[in-house]
């Protein structure tokens, strides 16, 4: 397979974690593939997401340097004592970002799905960064078209990692497509079972509405506060056994306002339930032992967080999850 090099003279942006940037129809069973979908137009306050898939990128390049002057040795964790090392090819991709249409949330989602089918139908893991988080139901939408293609009886769990439900059947001003209302979608996706749709970390306020329709559905949900009354290892584990209750795949979807904004400022929704980053990182690093199958990471908007950090979270947050995957992981 021939390998491109990841730099500005050939994309226009830096890659993630300065991974090589292939086409679609180079990626190979194995891969775990980054994709952007620079979307923000169904977003209802403080826009600028549509920058994170660059940003996200952009903010990776700093530990991607530490990876490479680490050599062979790689990188140790140092609360964990977990050595990660690249290995000796690649196994993370780029592809750039999908097709989006800012006048168009139709045909946004056709672009948006018709890269994850891609991505997946040839093997490999999808990691949708985005953009607003309606951006979750065509990544998922897109993985469910092809992984059914493979077998029309499979059966998709669903976790949900937000500060908010999203499970609006519509609204008044964008109607049943925006980022309310992508969790709703996705349960009405015939491969995804509505009784394991699991939601992590909601809080705030909500209209009943969406709260009876997921109790009617057989949903579960663990607000912010069981997260830190239960911790985020528990919470992880029942949300994965959950999810995974007779089904071969799960699809997560990971929205960043899940933290409290003071730890990560660069999103549009304002949180303040003192969820931290390293609880996210936890949620996330627990859930990797359950057949998650594609996954998405949405609402970073780095014009909000003017110092850059939050970008460079996004990268952490990200590796909690796929490091076993694209890493050799031991002592």
């Amino acid at each position: 397979m021939t390998r491109h090099p990841a730099s500005e003279s050939d994309i226009g942006a830096a890659t993630f974690l300065n991974a090589p940037y292939i086409g679609l129809e180079e990626v190979e069973p194995g891969m775990v593939v980054v994709g952007g979908a620079p979307h923000d137009s169904t977003h209802t306050s403080r826009f600028g997401t549509r920058m994170g898939p660059r940003g996200i990128r952009e903010g990776s390049l700093g530990l991607a340097a530490r990876l490479a002057n680490a050599s062979g040795e790689g990188l140790i964790d140092l609360a964990s004592g977990v050595r990660l090392t690249p290995p000796p090819t690649s196994r993370l991709v780029d592809v750039g970002d999908f097709n989006v249409y800012p006048t168009d949330v139709m045909k946004t989602t056709e672009g948006i799905a018709g890269g994850v089918a891609e991505v997946v139908r040839r093997g490999g893991f999808s990691v949708c960064l985005g953009g607003d988080h309606y951006i979750g139901y065509p990544s998922c939408l897109g993985y469910t078209r092809a992984v059914s293609e493979a077998r029309k009886d499979i059966r998709i769990g669903y976790i949900h990692i937000d500060g908010h439900l999203d499970f609006r059947d519509d609204t008044a001003l964008w109607g049943k497509y925006n980022h309310g209302t992508n969790a709703r979608r996705i349960s009405e996706i015939d491969l995804v079972s509505p009784s394991n749709m699991v939601w992590i970390g909601v809080q705030g306020w909500s209209e009943e509405e969406p709260i009876l329709a997921i109790e009617r559905h057989g949903g579960l949900i663990f607000t912010a506060a069981d997260v830190h009354r239960m911790g985020p290892e528990e919470v992880a584990r029942q949300a994965g056994e959950r999810a995974s209750a007779g089904c071969d795949y799960i699809y997560m979807s990971v929205d960043i306002d899940f933290i409290d904004t003071g730890f990560f400022p660069a999103t549009g929704s304002v949180v303040n339930d003192a969820i931290t980053t390293q609880i996210m990182a936890t949620i996330l690093r627990g859930l990797a032992r359950y057949p998650i199958g594609a996954m998405d990471l949405v609402e970073v908007s780095p014009r909000i967080d003017p110092t850059g950090r939050s970008v460079m979270l996004s990268t952490e947050l990200l590796l909690a999850h796929l490091a076993p995957r694209i890493f050799e992981v031991g002592p």
